[in-house]
């Protein structure tokens, strides 16, 4: 038979009168082994076990580097001269008392920066002189380090550090259940409830240590909370999104110089990439030391969208350029050089040798008595016709020229922005891949 007893605490002015004879004798078998302020001399190997039971991770506030979770503390430890036979006392098996009834270790969590909720549970004994002292329920934020660097494929750890706060290794030992075992000490994830934003990495495992503040010593526990961002909510949202905007941004070396609308093209693609970048910065911690690979990318796509700004403005400067000034030789270099061929500038070139091959034929006759070369007013004024004739077409070919040179610039600058892009997403590689 399994019986549960509840025992008021006779300090304020509750009596036993109500108790049966067995639970008066089993109370005063237990109150000659339990001490209220101080460890127990009877305690087994003069050592308190605790163990921590993680519930559920809450959540994650990485602009202040916090873990927000919550847990169960379990502290006890061993009477063994108190143990006593059930069927002696009427088949009770355990008792259970107030909170604070009989002496509790000064554990506590000092990775904790802000203690959201508590709440303690009563104090029980075992017929096997086991001593349930501290039994708590705690939403707690923990302190963290959290590195981004490969945001949001990133893992991180957090500490849960207990530690005896007032009695030092001199008083008792602050130990672990498994700790006579070859078992490595880990955290209890029985009742662990998944988040779906971060995944924990099991298991969590357990480093005791020792802490030496002024004169004394102090046993300390520290779990190491292990999570894992899960990433596909931010592949939907921020990566996806950025890296098609950013192809998108070649389209701008496509677009016709008649469409009037290569510059007004490359102002939206660079709006949208900061938009992201403020999306991502709202979503990091503001650090300097770790900064996410992935933002890196932004920036240099920032930078590289820029660029093609500029390309596209001085190429639209030179495409609709006056034909009353012709390009200078270098750009005329440029113009018949190999590139011509890029954007079919050799029919351009031959049409240009062509014109240069026949004007310099004119009808030239000998009429001089110095039989120097002469040209007769009829022809003088036939070559008058064919300059006032061909003007035109020289200042279409001057503007051809330009509009030429234009796309070359375009071209060439394209193909560098392709390269570099490609690079760059191969080095910064955004999905980790």
């Amino acid at each position: 038979m399994f019986t549960i007893t509840l025992l008021l605490n006779p300090n304020k002015g509750d009596s036993y009168a109500s108790l049966n004879e067995h639970e008066k004798n089993l109370t005063a078998h237990i109150k000659i082994y339990l001490t209220e302020h101080s460890p127990s001399p009877w305690m087994y190997n003069n050592t308190v076990f605790c163990m921590v039971d993680l519930y559920q991770i809450l959540g994650v506030e990485e602009r202040s580097n916090t873990l927000n979770a919550k847990f169960w503390l379990y502290c006890f430890y061993f009477l063994l001269e108190m143990e006593w036979i059930p069927a002696d006392y009427g088949g009770t098996r355990m008792m259970m008392f107030q909170q604070d009834r009989f002496w509790s270790p000064d554990v506590e969590v000092i990775s904790m920066t802000h203690n959201e909720y508590q709440s303690s549970w009563s104090q029980f004994v075992q017929h096997d002189g086991t001593v349930l002292a501290i039994g708590t329920s705690i939403n707690a934020k923990l302190s963290c380090k959290f590195d981004v660097r490969n945001f949001p494929f990133d893992e991180h750890t957090c500490n849960l550090l207990l530690r005896q706060r007032f009695f030092g290794t001199d008083t008792y030992r602050l130990s672990y259940p498994n700790a006579l075992t070859d078992d490595k000490p880990q955290m209890m994830l029985q009742n662990y409830v998944e988040n779906d934003q971060w995944e924990l990495v099991k298991p969590v495992e357990m480093e005791a240590g020792f802490a030496k503040l002024i004169t004394d010593t102090y046993h300390l526990q520290n779990y190491k909370i292990h999570i894992r961002r899960v990433p596909d909510f931010y592949l939907r949202v921020l990566i996806y999104p950025t890296l098609v905007v950013y192809v998108l941004s070649v389209l701008t070396f496509c677009l016709p110089f008649e469409s009037g609308e290569k510059v007004s093209l490359s102002i939206t693609i660079l709006l949208a990439q900061f938009v992201n970048l403020l999306v991502l910065s709202d979503s990091i911690p503001q650090s300097s030391v770790n900064f996410p690979v992935f933002g890196i990318f932004l920036l240099m796509s920032i930078v590289f969208v820029g660029f093609t700004v500029v390309v596209s403005v001085i190429t639209l400067n030179l495409y609709y350029k006056s034909s009353s000034s012709s390009p200078p030789w270098l750009l005329r270099k440029l113009l018949y050089s190999r590139f011509a061929w890029f954007v079919g500038g050799a029919k351009l070139q031959r049409s240009r040798k062509l014109s240069n091959f026949t004007g310099k034929i004119g009808p030239i006759h000998e009429s001089n008595k110095d039989d120097a070369p002469t040209i007769d007013p009829i022809s003088e004024n036939v070559i008058k016709v064919e300059a006032m004739v061909c003007e035109p077409d020289k200042n279409e070919e001057t503007q051809q020229e330009w509009q030429l040179i234009a796309l070359i610039i375009d071209r060439c600058c394209g193909c560098i922005y392709v390269i570099f892009g490609v690079a760059a997403i191969i080095l910064c590689n955004p999905l980790q891949i």
